[in-house]
């Protein structure tokens, strides 16, 4: 019964995004029934988060049948970037992007182990620009989780991308009493330092001594693969 629970809470909350594609709603609304956040990482893994802004929502969620119904200009993704993160309630994971600010190009696809193939720009996104310049930008090809075990889903692995890409924000823990065990695998520059074997729980994603943040969501969308 409570995984029928979870796995109903699930599917709720995945047809919340599945509306911002066609809900003719105002901005306003969009952003605070869908993406409540955007979560800016740097290649230090340091964060930010800020507020959903219409230039970056507009690259998102463009659709010709939405309230985005302006097709953004084509941007070329060249020189650094930093990774972007779109969060919905309890923390659950929006398909990520990145952000180049020499060509204020967006890009957003579930796959980050490859240079994006679509980008855009619509407008000045000035929280994101501000958030920029704060941190470090990544160069070259990321580290991502390339596989997951005993399951996953694209939801899962961007959630787990991003607890990981904010080390600076884990500290030293116990294992949580109930935490769902999984084996990893990651590639990129910083393959070797991921850890290959993590649990998660209600309380955030363990691996060897460290707790890092996560939103609730995590814990539903784990139970869904387990």
């Amino acid at each position: 019964m409570r995984r029928t629970y979870y796995r109903r809470r699930l599917m709720k909350l995945r047809a919340v995004f599945a509306s911002l594609v066609v809900a003719a709603v105002a901005p306003s609304d969009v952003a605070a029934k869908g993406v409540a956040a955007l979560v800016v990482v740097g290649s230090d893994e340091r964060s930010i988060k800020i507020e959903p802004e219409r230039p970056v929502l507009s690259v998102m969620l463009y659709h010709p049948a939405s309230v985005y119904d302006v097709k953004p200009a084509p941007a070329p993704p060249r020189g650094d970037y930093l990774k972007i993160y779109p969060l919905g309630p309890g923390g659950f994971p929006a398909i990520p992007g990145r952000f180049y600010p020499t060509t204020r190009a967006l890009c957003f696809s579930w796959n980050q182990a490859v240079v994006p193939s679509s980008c855009g720009r619509l407008g000045r996104p000035r929280r994101l620009l501000a958030a920029s310049r704060r941190l470090a930008a990544f160069h070259g090809h990321p580290t991502v989780l390339a596989t997951l075990r005993p399951g996953s889903t694209e939801n899962l692995v961007a959630a787990l991308q991003l607890a990981f890409d904010r080390y600076r924000e884990s500290r030293s823990a116990g294992r949580p009493a109930r935490c769902l065990a999984f084996v990893t695998g990651w590639v990129g520059a910083q393959a070797a330092q991921r850890l290959p074997h993590i649990c998660i729980s209600r309380r955030g994603v363990y691996a060897r001594g460290r707790l890092y943040p996560a939103g609730r969501a995590i814990w539903r969308l784990a139970l869904d693969v387990f």
